[in-house]
């Protein structure tokens, strides 16, 4: 994103962990961040999300998808299409 110039508008956590939490908290330890020392290893869930959001445009965007990580590339868990979806 920061190569296609959007780094003023993209978030600093680009995706967690999906677990078994409690409230008030509603991810789970690790989120995805530059230089995390957290190493992904077989077993693991992720959401994966890159969000946009420029606040003087009151414009936002998401997209992401669930992952189990494994022994050899990680396993798409998501069941919606990956095209566009406009409304």
């Amino acid at each position: 994103m920061d190569d296609a110039g959007f780094n003023h508008v993209r978030s600093n956590a680009c995706g967690y962990s999906l677990g078994a939490v409690f409230a008030p908290i509603w991810m789970d330890y690790p989120m995805f961040y530059r230089d995390n020392p957290v190493v992904a290893v077989p077993g693991m869930v992720f959401f994966l999300h890159m969000i946009l959001m420029d606040s003087h445009r009151h414009q936002a965007m998401s997209l992401g998808e669930t992952v189990l990580v494994t022994d050899t590339v990680p396993e798409r868990l998501s069941a919606a299409p990956l095209e566009l979806v406009v409304k």
